[in-house]
């Protein structure tokens, strides 16, 4: 497994003042923000419900090993495993007996990866990481958070929010992670949370080759846990939506993956792939350009409504 460093710049943006916010501004902008999640062409998620989910082969050598609406991808390679994710602390059992099912050993895998910090999505990294011994590889800022449990997560309220696990590594943006012919490039896409990371990769089916982007995630959290300006616990969370977003833009995307099931629209697209169309129907350009122009849109109008509120208040 070898590593390759790149580092881009990042542009400053203003920062405003939203510590005189009243009620009745919070208000208005919730019934915005509704109003806005009512026009999402992306189908609205679930909550974070789960039920048990068949593993399967989703395209080229990733398999979903995830449940009905959170989800863990398995890379495999002649030489190990890859997972990115493990899904919650109560339910990353789940994955174990998934990944088992498709006929792989858990000590085949030999590297771990993160989309984001966020309970749901990688609870379980404590116990696979004893299950395993595989090397966790994270971004900075998520390696500090997940070393304390996401005590610093800015959305939370400072307490523990799953077992505290330490990175053995950490990448920083254009770094490529290298392991059985396998190369997943880390691109760095805080917001969402602040070490966000989004990961690319090429792979080949029929012939074909098809550039795969797995998202870390560009929702708010929304004003009442995650204000976007005069945020205490992240003053440059403006700026660092924004860069991310010119970020997305750049990066070719041929295969949209995400570890939320509605978000990829993963149970008609199995359906079709078990109905044998060509070309794989996880295969979704537009899906790709889609997801990002959506919660750009989304973040910009929220962004001005909080901006108005400002000025609203006396």
């Amino acid at each position: 497994m070898r590593l390759a460093k790149k580092t881009p710049g990042r542009d400053p943006v203003c920062r405003y003042r939203i510590s005189r916010l009243g009620r009745a501004a919070v208000a208005v902008l919730f019934l915005a923000g509704t109003s806005l999640l009512a026009q999402q062409t992306i189908p609205p998620r679930a909550d974070n419900h789960n039920e048990k989910q068949e593993p399967f082969r989703m395209i080229g050598n990733i398999y979903w090993v995830g449940h009905t609406q959170i989800g863990a991808f398995l890379i495999t390679t002649p030489e190990g495993h890859i997972l990115m994710d493990t899904t919650s602390t109560e339910q990353s059992h789940w994955v174990r007996e998934n990944i088992e099912k498709l006929g792989f050993s858990m000590k085949d895998i030999k590297i771990m990866l993160n989309s984001h910090p966020h309970e749901e999505h990688m609870g379980g990294f404590a116990m696979f990481k004893e299950l395993t011994g595989a090397k966790l590889i994270a971004s900075k800022r998520t390696a500090d958070e997940i070393a304390v449990g996401g005590r610093t997560d800015f959305r939370e309220d400072g307490s523990e929010q799953y077992t505290p696990v330490k990175a053995d590594q950490t990448i920083s943006e254009g770094e490529t992670v290298q392991f059985g012919g396998v190369t997943l490039t880390a691109h760095l896409t805080p917001g969402h949370t602040k070490g966000c990371t989004t990961w690319s990769m090429e792979l080949e089916e029929g012939g074909e080759k098809y550039n795969v982007v797995f998202f870390c995630g560009m929702a708010t959290a929304g004003i009442d846990r995650a204000p976007l300006l005069n945020n205490p616990k992240y003053p440059n969370i403006v700026e660092d939506y924004q860069g991310s977003f010119r970020l997305l833009k750049t990066l070719p995307c041929d295969v949209f993956l995400y570890p939320r099931a509605t978000t990829i629209k993963l149970h008609e697209k199995r359906q079709r792939l078990n109905q044998g169309e060509k070309p794989n129907p996880f295969v979704d350009p537009a899906g790709c350009r889609g997801y990002i122009d959506e919660y750009e849109t989304l973040f910009e109008n929220l962004l001005a409504e909080q901006r108005a509120a400002l000025q609203e208040v006396p």
